[in-house]
């Protein structure tokens, strides 16, 4: 999610609890690896980033739900690229919106858990006027299954959280110095249930609605060929995308891009907007400059992406909106700021090493419902 705003009462909170310990049922082979759902819902929402204004699918950002505590209290948690901490949603925001997937609320009770550290630490974690988190420094469990837990993980147990949002956040890309512990694959990692720290995102078929959300390992069933990796020295995750090829027509980008899965459409400059809705194939049942196209136009269709110069083919449809097969499909590209979301990232295979700096790794896509999981 774009626009990160922290404030912490301290730099280094509670060094020595936070160290996890390893436990008994670990997952298998040193990777867990979890289902992310991804709503879709034709209703767009306009959302302000920075200076410029482009639409969000309201519900369409891939998510998990993870039981925190010794209650296990289910919390619904937007799996986001852009931030690397853990907002859970507390009781005490009385937040009627922050529902299960089986339309219960979803909400963590700090005052019952019997493992939960409260510091009394504040914390204010904000993306925007209407996008926050405020709330207090929490050590406690998160879980991943009945038998295995990262234990002792530090989060914002979030009292307030701000109207936009009716969710949590698990928070994936890289801590800053310092805040390592902040961040749950460092956790897991530490707690030795993963091999390595290294997570990784795959989208299993072609719908776009079936993703998995691996920590330590990747399914190879989904690969075209092995990860390249590419330092990005400790950055959020970020890419360099050299150029856009649709039909024969190359539009440069040059620009080095967010992948935020914390966010779903596809932010351009003016300059690369134009030459991108410019190369799509003419539409006679939408009028140029509707930001809508014909599905039957550009459904079999491949257009390539240079990203740190080495090229991936990905669908046409990584630029429209997800399930649409009419003829006035959305065009989910807009003259924003440099942050490309699930929308397109949902074909391509990413990863991020967090171990020695950081590294994105990237590999092509190929639609498969079968999944062969190995540890990197």
């Amino acid at each position: 999610m774009l626009s990160q705003l922290f404030s912490v009462g301290v730099s280094a909170l509670l060094a020595t609890s936070i160290q996890a310990g390893v436990i008994q049922n670990k997952p298998r082979d040193g990777v867990i690896a979890l289902d992310m759902q991804m709503e879709y819902s034709s209703e767009l929402m306009k959302r302000q980033v920075a200076e410029h204004d482009y639409f969000v699918t309201p519900n369409n950002w891939p998510k998990v739900v993870l039981p925190i505590g010794s209650n296990k209290d289910e919390v619904e948690l937007v799996v986001d690229t852009g931030s690397w901490l853990l907002q859970v949603p507390d009781v005490a925001t009385n937040c009627t919106k922050c529902l299960l997937p089986n339309g219960k609320l979803g909400l963590y009770n700090s005052n019952t858990s019997t493992t939960a550290n409260k510091t009394g630490k504040p914390i204010n974690f904000g993306f925007g006027a209407n996008a926050y988190y405020h709330g207090e420094w929490v050590v406690d469990d998160v879980w991943f299954g009945p038998n295995f837990k990262i234990p002792n993980t530090l989060f914002n147990d979030a009292t307030e959280i701000g109207s936009l949002w009716p969710y949590g956040i698990l928070g994936l890309s890289k801590p800053t110095k310092g805040d390592e512990n902040q961040n749950i694959v460092w956790n897991a990692y530490r707690a030795g249930l993963i091999n390595k720290p290294i997570v990784a995102f795959t989208q299993r078929n072609s719908s776009g609605n079936s993703l998995q959300l691996f920590l330590g390992g990747h399914s190879k069933s989904q690969l075209v060929e092995d990860y390249t990796w590419t330092s990005i020295e400790n950055k959020n995750f970020v890419a360099h995308v050299d150029f856009v090829n649709i039909n024969g027509t190359e539009v440069k980008v040059n620009q080095t891009i967010t992948f935020d899965t914390g966010n779903f459409p596809v932010g351009v400059s003016q300059e690369v907007y134009d030459g991108l809705l410019g190369s799509f194939p003419d539409d006679p049942n939408n009028k140029k400059g509707s930001g809508k196209i014909d599905y039957n136009l550009i459904k079999d269709k491949t257009i390539t992406v240079s990203i740190y110069g080495k090229t991936y083919n990905v669908p046409l449809i990584a630029f429209i909106e997800p399930n649409c097969t009419g003829q006035h499909c959305d065009i989910i590209i807009h003259v924003a700021v440099w942050n490309w979301g699930t929308g397109f990232t949902r074909f391509l295979n990413l990863a991020l090493n967090y171990d020695n700096g950081s590294y994105i790794g990237i590999a092509g896509w190929k639609p498969s419902n079968t999944n062969d999981i190995v540890a990197f």
